[in-house]
């Protein structure tokens, strides 16, 4: 089955282009091309305006495939955010977009056009859904924090080794 019959249970692809203070959307029903992009700040209430966006197409959350790449940690606010409130998120690797880009001969580089290529991108690959971790890799550090644990380095060089358990013997 090629990539271009196949049914997609997504009825609004959304690219997003991320920055350190802003983000850039763009989305796309099936067959047609990317909309206006639309940039919002990096923050919740820049989140949430986006959501209101997507969710005032008439599509739902679930059917709504986002993707963006996956640059430095600024994505993971966003990709958690949207994962919670049922979107359907991806996140890819910086060079599959870049390539994507450059196999659709897009030379031109603006927020604007970044997140219209991620839009194209998401409708003809529909990249693997992300999962945001388990609340506990949030919540872990934060304890240990409030514990006091914060304060105590990770071990490093002798340090390291002197409180490394000895390694098991087979032969004993």
């Amino acid at each position: 089955m090629s990539l271009s019959t196949r049914t997609s249970p997504y009825q609004l692809s959304v690219g997003v282009d991320i920055a350190a203070k802003t983000l850039t959307a763009a989305w796309m029903v099936p067959g047609a091309t990317p909309g206006r992009p639309l940039t919002v700040d990096q923050t919740p209430q820049g989140f949430a305006a986006l959501q209101e966006r997507l969710l005032a197409t008439g599509h739902p959350a679930a059917a709504i495939l986002v993707v963006m790449e996956a640059t430095g940690s600024y994505w993971v606010g966003l990709a958690t955010t949207l994962a919670q409130a049922g979107f359907v998120v991806s996140v890819v690797h910086a060079a599959q977009a870049h390539h994507f880009a450059k196999a659709l001969l897009k030379r031109a580089k603006t927020d604007a056009i970044d997140a219209q290529k991620i839009t194209q991108l998401a409708a003809r690959l529909k990249p693997t859904p992300w999962a945001p971790p388990p609340a506990i890799s949030t919540e872990l550090p934060q304890r240990l924090a409030r514990a006091g644990y914060a304060d105590d380095p990770a071990p490093t060089g002798a340090q390291s080794t002197a409180r490394s358990p000895a390694p098991a013997r087979g032969d004993s």
